[in-house]
């Protein structure tokens, strides 16, 4: 009986091997040749599955969302009891670069970014991105004005936008060693205390 094949769980190796082309050789590097070299299978191989760089490229963005989402799950299921303040921190620390699968994802973060101000696709996917992560931590924000752990007066849409904006501005920092791991999740931690009793 011939072997089935999971052509998702293909898909997502192939995106796993956009991110380390990306994460050794920058962004410039990725083509379907590269791809093929670093999965080692056959360029005909990729073909099947992307017939283009920038379908391959667009499926591997919204893997990484997938991939950033699943280690999130992952570490707040891992918490006992957690307050909102415990799960947003836990949040803020899968997405910026305080370990290897954080500062991968943060290299190649930063690539799509700087292609997307030229690609709408790769814009439109981190847009709706953002989005998303903004209802969320709104969300668990005003869950926990509700439960009496904010200070008082809190403007949870404006403190949502910027905790997601801290994250971008510690991130690139982090990866170039002007911002140690440590150092960065303190001043999370000093922004949390403006915002938690």
């Amino acid at each position: 009986m011939p072997k089935q094949v999971d052509h998702e769980e293909r898909r997502r190796a192939l995106a796993e091997a956009v991110f380390t082309v990306i994460g050794s050789r920058g962004f410039e590097a990725v083509s379907l040749r590269e791809v093929a070299d670093m999965a080692g299978v056959s360029m005909g191989a990729v073909q099947h599955y992307f017939p283009s760089k920038h379908d391959m490229l667009l499926f591997a963005l919204g893997h990484m969302r997938a991939r950033v989402l699943h280690r999130l799950q992952s570490t707040i299921a891992a918490l006992a009891e957690p307050t909102h303040r415990d799960v947003i921190r836990a949040g803020i620390r899968v997405m910026l670069p305080v370990d290897e699968p954080g500062r991968q994802e943060a290299i190649v973060n930063i690539a799509f970014f700087s292609a997307a101000t030229v690609t709408p696709a790769y814009a439109k996917v981190l847009r709706d991105g953002y989005e998303r992560l903004l209802a969320a931590t709104v969300g668990l924000l005003d869950a926990a004005r509700q439960a009496g752990e904010l200070r008082r007066g809190v403007d949870v849409d404006a403190e949502a936008a910027a905790l997601l904006y801290l994250i971008q501005g510690l991130t690139g920092p982090m990866l170039i060693g002007a911002c140690t791991p440590d150092e960065g999740l303190a001043l999370v931690d000093r922004h949390l205390d403006r915002i938690f009793r």
